[in-house]
């Protein structure tokens, strides 16, 4: 019986030893477990800090490098707004582009800085063929384009219609000064271009039955030409309107005669207007 007893007990504390071993190993086991899950939760939340600390580091780079623009172009306002009078001395700076009327701002001889060498001008020059027709320089028949070359100017002023606006469309002339517009600015790149719209006629003028031209055409025809300047940025000064009586058509004291062509008070008007009427650089 105490054999019996003492092998009892023997076989008791074996299997408990056993069991705590296997308790003991578990633990061990589990704990190393939670270890090794601790540490990679750790890495993984590192991990996204870096990242997001990177894409925040890239996301303030970004937004404080400068951005490439270019600068603004020059406000147009067409017609070109009164403005404080500028000197006679300007018109150096200026070339006259037109037809016969545009010669009477050299022929009255108004001021030495308008002169036969920065009117270029020719009688009869029309919209059909501003871009092939010569005219007499110093430096012999040219176009106008080549005469604009060589003399390079700051301000190039146009006026041309009034030959033509009894017999060419309206479309057909816009055209035709768009293209030659579109070479001034190639050639000239650097130049103000201004457009000016064409003067008004007489009472007498719009009866003329030798050649009547209406003030209702050319009113038609210089809001074309605002429109045509509005499109290519460039300037639009309304001599028309500065020329015009109350009753809308030129006063018969401001024509040279034929009630289309001015007299020198109507072309001092004129110049007066252009000296008070400039784009601000």
């Amino acid at each position: 019986m105490q054999q019996y007893g003492y092998s009892k007990r023997k076989k008791t504390r074996i299997k408990f030893t056993y069991i705590l071993t296997i308790i003991i190993l578990t633990l061990i086991i589990s704990f190393s477990l939670y270890m090794v899950s601790a540490n990679s939760s750790t890495k993984n939340v590192s991990g996204n800090s870096v990242s997001s600390q990177t894409s925040s580091s890239s996301d303030s780079v970004q937004t404080t490098q400068p951005s490439e623009t270019t600068p603004p172009e020059p406000e147009i306002v067409n017609p070109v707004p009164e403005s404080a009078a500028l000197d006679v001395s300007y018109f150096s700076q200026c070339a006259f582009v037109g037809d016969s009327i545009s010669q009477g701002l050299s022929a009255y001889q108004l001021t030495p800085e308008l002169n036969e060498n920065n009117v270029l001008a020719g009688k009869g020059m029309n919209l059909d063929k501003i871009n092939t027709a010569t005219i007499t320089t110093s430096a012999g028949d040219v176009t106008i384009l080549d005469a604009l070359k060589t003399l390079s100017p700051k301000n190039v002023y146009i006026m041309l219609g009034s030959n033509g606006i009894a017999w060419l469309t309206n479309e057909k002339m816009i055209k035709e000064y768009g293209e030659f517009i579109d070479k001034i600015q190639a050639e000239l790149p650097d130049a103000k271009i201004y457009v000016l719209s064409i003067p008004p006629v007489t009472a007498e003028k719009e009866t003329d039955t030798d050649g009547a031209i209406l003030n209702s055409a050319i009113d038609s025809y210089n809001s074309e030409l605002l429109k045509m300047a509005n499109a290519k940025k460039i300037y639009f000064v309304d001599i028309n309107t500065a020329l015009k009586g109350n009753d809308g058509k030129l006063p018969s004291d401001k024509s040279s005669g034929d009630g289309m062509h001015l007299n020198k008070a109507a072309y001092q008007i004129f110049i007066n207007y252009i000296l008070t009427h400039t784009a601000k650089d």
